[in-house]
Parts: structure tokens; C-alpha cells; sequence
């Protein structure tokens, strides 16, 4: 083994030059979502079975896939790399790298993420770490440091770089879960300009009109750029994901319903996490808009079965347990229910998010299946400030959000109406909002106030 300068300067120790230009494609498959990322590993391992990088990022892969079925193939990842690196000694570099795969293999996220930012203060174009980072960064609900981590290391990244629109994305995106719409825009317009294939950036853009409200905006943005986004992974269902929440902000029920059956809910057998948490929460807002979703929620169920005991990420197994609900699967989710509450007594970083607010949100969505409109409220309004420690993003955590006021509406009618304050102010384009705001103004007497919300809503809809 050989000490070998790959792409931006980064040593490897592997066998060969072809080794580690092999390594780099696949980090950039990684990138941009390709459907090749494993076959691309595969050809490294061929060229060189004990580069100790090409395991620890088959141990990241596997955790990527957020379910305890592949954490247990990452940890056989780790083992692999723990048993070369007493045979063969490797750079500052891949030790963080090792460390972070340890961390993350022993569910310490904050631990992997540390391991990551180590090695981008000295290796700022270390792009795997950096999206790795990244990542951890969303699922911790931390867009301040999504956005500040990419800042750390942008000053490095020059015109021409090979991946410099993949990383441009990530630092549009953390502007955006920072609040920073106008930049976010920027910045990803620019990333789609050098690679409009990049998913992520113009997944990014995509989440500043949903914030923005620029609904009609964001269908041509997303539809427009589809032939470049359409080939990559199940990442691809997200976007339409996000063309369907536009449509559905419309009250344009059909056309959600056939993104949903041609696209979001097209691949759910290959039992990725994202297109159920797509789909789920999808459907559950369908609901509360008064929509039947007829029987795709028991379509969801085989899937969710196979996840009781997960908690690779809380964010995820709510989305597990939404399905379990609806679909009538009450023993499996009762079953969820119960490894949560034993997890929130650990000291797991997700455990902590669990006992935190995760608990409680799960309980909230078990009384709303049971139709206990005011134990949801009960449950969930006292975590609302603390639920973006779920991470997912601001429009992805929305849906507990309307599950409150929405209960809250049913219930508490005084409390529905001082949320519903905050979120019209907040999304001023959102109809629904407005059409909950006025049955909250209604049921607390102020019928005059009601009609001019219930006006906006219908005045919102007709301009479409």
C-alpha cells in the first residue's frame, strides 16, 4: 500500500493511482445521487480489496440507509477497516474519517459529525466528509450549521472544481433551513447553472418557494429541470415530493393523486426511507385537507412492518408509525410506541431527540388515530418549539405542526386561534392556514374576522 494523491490534493493509502480516481468517482456518484454508487464501489473494492477508505465508506452507505439491518452491515464495514489499520497505517485524514464510522456505528451522531468537521479544517475540500456532515447536520434539525459548515470551506473551492455545484447546493440549502431565502435562491440557481443535474440544488430552490409560497413558481421550476433530475436515485421521488405539495397547496387534488401514484409512491417495495416519508406524510395532509386517500395507506404498511424497531433516526420512524396508524397495523404500532419510550431512557443521541420530543410527537399521532383530537393537542403543544430537533426540514416538519392546529381547531379553539395567527403570518399564501384560521375565529365569536379569513382562502385559491 502506497501513500496516493487523489482529486484536490487528498492523500489515500491505497494500491494504485486507478484506485483512488475510482474512489473519487464514486464519491461524486455519491454526490449526485447516482444509481451506480454501488456498483462504482464494488469496481474499487476490485482494484483494491484493503483500501481502508473504500470500507469505511461502505460502512457510511450502509448507515445511510437509516434501518438497523444495514447499521449492522456498516458495523461488519468497521470491523474490516479496524482489522487493516493494525496492518497498515493510514493518514490523519482517514483516522477522522474511522473515527466517524466508529461514532456513528455506536448511534453517537454527534460524535461522527465532530469526526467530520476535524478533517474539513484541515482538508476543507474533503467533500465526503462534508456532505457526511452535512447530513448529520439536517437530521440534528440544525440549518444554522448546515449553512455555517459549508461556509467554513467554500473560500477553498475554486471555478472548474469538479464538484464545486454539488457543494454550492448543500451551502444554498443551509441557507434556506436558516432563513436566509433571498441567498439560498442565489446560491442554488448558480449551483443548477454549473450542474443541473444536481438534485440536491435544485431541490434546494425548490424548498424556497414552498417557504415562500411561490406555489405556481415552484411546479415550473421543478418540472422544468426534471429531465436533468430524473436520473438519479429515489432521490427523485423527493422532487416530486415537492411538485405535489405545491399542487396540494392549490387544493389541486388530482394532479397530487397521480404525482403520488406515477412517481412518489412508484418504488416503495425497494424499502428506502425517503419515499416513505414522502409518501406518509404526503397522505396524512391529503387527510387533514378533508381528501380521501382511499387505500394507499394499507399499500405503505409491508414496508412499515419490516421497521417496529428501528430508531437509526426518529424523523423516520414517525413517518413508520403514521402508517402503522392509518393502515390499521395497531399492534406494530403499538410496538413502536414501546421500543420508543424504552430508547428515550438511553443516551443514544437519537434517544435523547426521542425523550426530547419524539415521544411525544408519536404519542400525539396515536391519539389522533384514536380520535382524541384534544390528547394530541395535550401531547404535542408542549414540544412544538423542540420538534426541529427531529430534523427533516422546515417543510418537512410542517405536517406535525398542522396536526396541531388542526387538533387544536377541534378542541381548543382559543389556542387554535393564536397559532393560526403566528401561521398566517408566517405562510400568508397558504389557504388552508386561512380556512383553519377562520373555523378558529368562528368558534370563538369573532364571526366578522372569520369571514375576511375565510375571503383570503378563497381569494388565494381563485388566483391560481
Amino acid at each position: 500500500m502506497s501513500l496516493i494523491t487523489g482529486r484536490y490534493g487528498l492523500s489515500y493509502t491505497a494500491a494504485s493511482p486507478e484506485t483512488v480516481a475510482a474512489f473519487d468517482e464514486t464519491v461524486t456518484s455519491y454526490l449526485g445521487f447516482g444509481r451506480d454508487i454501488g456498483d462504482r464501489l464494488k469496481g474499487v473494492f476490485g482494484q483494491d480489496p484493503d483500501m481502508v477508505m473504500a470500507h469505511i465508506a461502505k460502512g457510511y452507505f450502509f448507515k445511510l440507509f437509516g434501518s438497523a439491518v444495514m447499521a449492522e452491515r456498516a458495523k461488519k464495514a468497521l470491523e474490516k477497516a479496524e482489522s487493516l489499520v493494525t496492518e497498515t497505517e493510514i493518514t490523519a485524514r482517514e483516522t477522522s474519517h474511522l473515527d466517524a464510522l466508529r461514532a456513528w456505528c455506536a448511534e453517537d451522531l454527534d460524535g461522527a459529525t465532530a469526526a467530520w468537521e476535524r478533517a474539513l479544517i484541515e482538508h476543507p475540500k474533503d467533500v465526503l466528509a462534508l456532505r457526511l456532515a452535512h447530513f448529520n447536520h439536517f437530521y440534528d434539525g440544525e440549518g444554522r450549521l448546515m449553512r455555517d459548515s459549508v461556509a467554513r470551506v467554500l473560500p477553498e473551492w475554486e471555478v472548474g472544481d469538479r464538484d464545486l455545484g454539488f457543494v454550492l447546493g448543500m451551502y444554498a440549502f443551509g441557507l434556506e433551513e436558516a432563513g436566509d431565502y433571498a441567498a439560498a435562491e442565489r446560491v442554488g440557481r448558480r449551483a443548477v447553472e454549473i450542474n443541473p443535474a444536481d438534485a440536491w440544488s435544485v431541490h434546494a430552490v425548490a424548498h424556497v418557494m414552498e417557504m415562500q409560497g411561490r406555489h405556481g413558481e415552484g411546479i415550473r421550476w421543478v418540472a422544468e429541470l426534471e429531465e436533468s433530475w430524473a436520473t438519479t436515485n429515489n432521490f427523485r421521488f423527493h422532487l416530486y415530493w415537492h411538485r405535489a405539495l405545491y399542487h396540494l397547496e392549490r387544493h389541486e387534488f388530482d394532479q397530487v393523486f397521480e404525482l403520488y401514484d406515477r412517481q412518489i409512491a412508484s418504488d416503495i417495495e425497494s424499502d428506502m426511507y425517503l419515499d416513505v416519508c414522502n409518501a406518509a406524510s404526503l397522505l396524512w395532509r391529503l387527510e387533514l385537507y378533508g381528501v380521501d386517500v382511499g387505500g394507499r395507506w394499507t399499500d405503505l404498511a409491508e414496508v412499515s412492518l419490516k421497521h417496529v424497531e428501528d430508531h437509526e433516526l426518529i424523523f423516520v420512524a414517525m413517518h413508520y408509525l403514521m402508517v402503522l396508524l392509518k393502515s390499521g397495523e395497531r399492534e406494530a404500532a403499538r410496538k413502536l410506541l414501546a421500543h420508543l419510550r424504552a430508547y428515550a431512557n438511553s443516551d443514544m443521541s437519537q434517544g435523547r431527540v426521542t425523550a426530547a420530543c419524539g415521544l411525544a410527537t408519536a404519542t400525539a399521532m396515536e391519539a389522533l388515530a384514536n380520535g382524541n383530537a384534544a390528547g394530541a393537542v395535550a401531547a404535542l403543544y408542549p414540544v412544538r418549539s423542540e420538534m426541529y430537533r427531529m430534523g427533516g426540514s422546515h417543510a418537512q416538519r410542517d405536517i406535525w405542526e398542522e396536526m396541531l392546529v388542526d387538533a387544536a381547531v377541534r378542541t381548543d379553539p382559543s389556542l387554535a386561534r393564536a397559532l393560526l395567527a403566528e401561521r398566517t403570518a408566517a405562510k400568508p399564501l397558504n389557504a388552508w392556514g386561512w380556512r383553519k384560521y377562520a373555523d378558529a375565529l368562528e368558534a370563538t365569536g369573532a364571526s366578522g374576522k372569520s369571514e375576511a379569513a375565510r375571503a383570503r382562502a378563497e381569494d388565494l385559491l381563485a388566483a391560481v
